[in-house]
């Protein structure tokens, strides 16, 4: 979400974003927004001015889904369909629970103009539950135009120094990101390659099983960072590490190929060509692969390989086709599902 606010506003886009989510976030062109009440303040004063609304949120749970209404049903008559994006790979899931979700997802889908799935898994979930297809349209949530890397965090020049090789993953509380399987594989690799480090960030890393582990095990847990700084971790890596057992499109994947990286991940969800899969839960294919990526030359830093086509060009062109009569609207507006509806 920080990365497509940040291209509307350099293509000279009037970029406001609601913020949902936990820390209650303040900054130049972002609402706090968290709880019913802020947030159904702020989509009130963005109904009024007419922008467009784009809701990104996970489609795995029932707040997920109420978020989403919400914002379609805060519309006024003037201003451009809203758009809805879903990127969890728990969604599918999700909505072959029972019929209820079923039916809240077909309803709430019909409220917007356009419906992006991240992945074919989430579309063909949608069309279960009697979404129309021309309404939906695949579509990876990346923007490879802001993958500008920012000063690494404290403690990682110094490690990425001392240790190598060196991995590099992105996780969050909860199963679904794998943490114990990734703690389990690095382990068993570092019997053998000693020199190994791992490096972990996402919200709750910095006190949980990653940071037990400590340094001692070589693990450095970074706690949550600015996307600047974990653009500057993984550009630091030799290795991404992406081990969860559930996934949708992972955006983190995407940046780690286009900066160059080696990227070893689950075989779950869709991955992009350039991955080293894994059977997913599966500790010492994990570890072999982690070794295998380890052994191949260096790939060289400060590089983006950037896509044939950006897809943040395909979004400008849904935004275009939602919009009144002329072009692109002056005014966007995003709000952001919290990370505890996200996985």
């Amino acid at each position: 979400m920080a990365a497509l606010a940040r291209a509307l506003e350099r293509a000279g886009d009037d970029v406001l974003v609601l913020d949902i989510g936990k820390g209650d976030h303040r900054a130049p062109g972002i609402v706090p927004a968290r709880g019913a009440v802020r947030f159904a303040a702020a989509l009130a004063a963005v109904a009024v001015e007419r922008r467009l609304v784009h809701v990104h949120t996970s489609g795995a749970n029932p707040r997920s889904w109420a978020v989403a209404a919400a914002a379609a049903r805060a519309r006024l008559p003037g201003a451009p369909p809203a758009l809805l994006t879903l990127h969890s790979g728990l969604c599918p899931a999700y909505l072959a629970r029972a019929d209820a979700p079923r039916r809240t997802a077909r309803a709430t889908c019909a409220a917007f103009g356009r419906v992006l799935a991240v992945s074919r898994a989430i579309a063909d979930a949608l069309q279960g539950c009697g979404v129309p297809m021309h309404l939906v349209r695949v579509l990876p949530a990346f923007v490879a135009g802001e993958l500008v890397a920012g000063p690494p965090p404290r403690g990682f020049a110094a490690l990425r120094a001392a240790r190598a090789p060196l991995f590099a993953a992105a996780l969050a509380p909860g199963p679904t990101y794998g943490e114990a399987l990734l703690l389990g594989a690095f382990a068993s690799l570092r019997a053998r390659l000693p020199r190994a480090a791992l490096v972990v960030f996402g919200p709750g890393t910095e006190c949980g099983a990653s940071a037990a582990v400590g340094l001692v095990g070589g693990v450095l847990a970074l706690g949550e960072l600015e996307h600047s700084a974990a653009l500057a971790v993984i550009s630091g890596a030799d290795v991404f590490v992406r081990p969860t057992r559930s996934d949708g499109d992972a955006l983190s994947v995407r940046e780690a190929l286009a900066l160059g990286r080696r990227v070893v991940a689950s075989a779950i969800g869709h991955r992009p060509p350039g991955c080293m899969l894994f059977p997913s839960g599966d500790a010492d294919a994990l570890s072999a692969r982690l070794a295998e990526a380890a052994a191949l030359p260096a790939p060289p830093s400060g590089v983006v390989v950037a896509p044939a086509r950006d897809p943040f060009l395909d979004v400008l062109e849904v935004y275009r086709a939602l919009a009144r009569p002329g072009s692109l609207p002056r005014n966007s507006a995003s709000p952001r599902a919290p990370p505890s509806s996200s996985p």
